[in-house]
């Protein structure tokens, strides 16, 4: 009997038994914190990438295809060093009537992205009569390597506006 109260009190392995029972719920908290700080980074680069585009796109006074192309190189390598395959922009050029002040899309180009259906009302608060806006669309699908806390992906998209800086509407050619 004596034995058996005599093992009951001892306390050498009680910090064993506890780190086996905590081990689990800090090494969650380790890697969804490491896991959540990437998904926010990915989501900032994803912001500058958007406005970084959309800031090329306004300096110009004419707009060919293969500059969108040179323009969204610039939007990825923002991106780096994270994986750019699933980044994609949407470009529009939006007109204002000088008449009326009507929003209206002028041209539209897109790379590893859908069109945007939306893009003049999008713009209607960004512009008045015979002025133009720039809308540029990214969308980045987000897929954590370590997929502990994070299992799937996340998709996330960012709008950036921008005016032309050196003629009122910008042409696509």
């Amino acid at each position: 009997m004596r034995r058996l109260l005599k093992i009951g009190r001892d306390r050498a392995g009680t910090a064993s038994v506890e780190l086996v029972f905590l081990a689990p719920v800090i090494i969650t908290l380790l890697f969804g914190l490491y896991e959540g700080t990437q998904a926010v980074l990915a989501y900032m680069k994803l912001i500058n990438s958007c406005q970084t585009v959309a800031d090329l796109v306004t300096q110009q006074k004419t707009v060919a295809a293969s500059d969108i192309d040179d323009f969204v190189t610039g939007g990825q390598m923002v991106m780096q060093p994270l994986s750019t395959a699933s980044l994609g922009f949407a470009i529009a050029s939006v007109t204002f009537d000088p008449n009326s002040g009507t929003a209206s899309v002028a041209w539209q180009d897109t790379r590893n992205a859908t069109a945007m259906t939306n893009a003049a009302t999008l713009a209607n608060s960004y512009g008045t009569k015979g002025e133009s806006v720039i809308i540029v669309k990214a969308t980045y699908t987000y897929s954590s390597w370590l997929h502990y806390v994070l299992p799937g992906t996340l998709t996330m998209s960012q709008i950036a506006y921008s005016r032309p800086r050196l003629i009122a509407s910008i042409p696509h050619s």
